[in-house]
């Protein structure tokens, strides 16, 4: 006899399990979605992420790019993986683990299988590949019984490259993650861990620090922060910038770009297991991205009191009102990112204009603690279609 359908399994990667998902797979499986389990590839951060949270682990083949064996290898594990475990319901993000992930549900007769929509890595690409990206987000979708996307705007994306959103939610104003507010703002007005960040990612006394904080790649905008950036030094301002992240593309960067990620006032610190504590250390945050889901790091920065500029990209133009909440500009302008890092650096009342009115955002909207408890009741609404 079968034992009954029980419980929730969450395929992402380990990177994803760790960093966005930190205290929130212990704090969901406090609820009924228990017992939760995870399943991820294994690149040496799945035995903290069992260890801190306290819910079991699976190590499946899940890479990032496409490989056919590598694929086909994590499509079976997941398969005998969910024949074992019987889960009542699958959540799944990141490209490759929807697919996966959504295919081996649909096999397994899962009853609920929830998509959580990040991005839309198709808005950065052309030609045939960006049909085919175009075409895998359609087949995502009718392999889930439910989607979630992290914004309002990627949502209506979605709607205006023609794809059929009636089954796409939003949960509240967005985010499935939300940020510790009352430990961003800790930081925030802690003056010692300032000045601890500032020595290691060092930071002269008269300098300020244009901050950045995700995947060191084209898609990010790094070619267009780090001209910014070396414009404005040579206009005199004594700028340093702080790229802290996973390099995932600066071979395929611009020459002149390459130059001069090599100079000293560049410092690269590469990926950091907890990221937060060296918001301290910004004087300004910038997030010059080309796409977008919903960025927790703007948030991040918002709490702890950080002024931001950041680019008209789908999940940003809806969540950042310019002048307001942070400072706009075009994608893909240097020039106008610039200006945009000129006019909050050399305007003290718009800073903190911008920083207060961002704090406000986050207490009213993407505080942790609401974002996951509306979260975890979708997951619990959630019935089988």
């Amino acid at each position: 006899m079968t034992h009954p359908r029980s419980g929730t399994l969450i395929v992402k990667t380990d990177i994803a399990l760790d960093v966005m998902l930190r205290d929130q797979l212990r704090y969901l499986d406090s609820t009924e979605l228990a017992p939760v389990r995870v399943a991820s590839d294994d690149t040496g951060r799945l035995g903290r992420v069992r260890a801190r949270e306290g819910v079991d682990s699976h190590v499946i083949s899940l890479e990032r790019e496409p490989s056919p064996i590598a694929d086909l290898r994590g499509l079976v594990q997941l398969i005998a993986l969910m024949r074992r475990l019987r889960p009542y319901r699958v959540v799944y993000g990141t490209p490759k683990a929807t697919l996966l992930a959504g295919l081996a549900a649909r096999i397994c007769r899962v009853p609920v299988r929830i998509q959580v929509l990040h991005c839309l890595r198709l808005e950065t690409t052309s030609g045939l590949f960006r049909r085919f990206l175009l075409m895998t987000e359609r087949l995502a979708l009718a392999l889930s019984t439910h989607t979630v996307a992290v914004s309002h705007g990627l949502r209506s994306r979605l709607a205006e490259l023609g794809v059929d959103v009636a089954r796409v939610d939003v949960i509240g104003k967005g985010s499935v993650v939300g940020v510790d507010g009352q430990r961003a703002r800790r930081i925030g007005e802690d003056a010692a861990l300032r000045r601890e960040q500032r020595r290691a990612l060092g930071v002269r006394p008269d300098e300020l620090v244009v901050g950045f904080v995700g995947r060191v790649t084209r898609d990010k905008g790094i070619e267009e922060l780090v001209r910014a950036v070396a414009a404005l030094r040579d206009e005199g301002l004594p700028l340093r910038l702080a790229l802290i992240g996973p390099d995932e593309g600066t071979d395929a960067l611009d020459a002149d770009v390459r130059g001069l990620l090599g100079r000293p006032w560049v410092t690269s610190t590469g990926n950091l297991t907890d990221p937060a504590e060296v918001f301290a250390a910004f004087d300004v945050f910038c997030l010059p991205s080309h796409r977008e889901g919903l960025p927790t790091v703007v948030l991040e920065a918002w709490a702890t009191g950080i002024p931001v500029v950041v680019t008209d990209c789908t999940g940003i133009r809806d969540l950042v009102v310019d002048g307001q909440t942070g400072v706009v500009v075009p994608t893909g302008d240097h020039r106008a990112l610039a200006a945009g890092l000129r006019g909050v650096l050399g305007d003290e009342a718009l800073g903190a204009r911008l920083r207060a009115a961002g704090r406000d955002e986050v207490e009213q909207h993407f505080d942790r603690t609401g974002v996951w408890e509306r979260c975890a009741q979708y997951f619990l609404d959630a019935r089988p279609r």
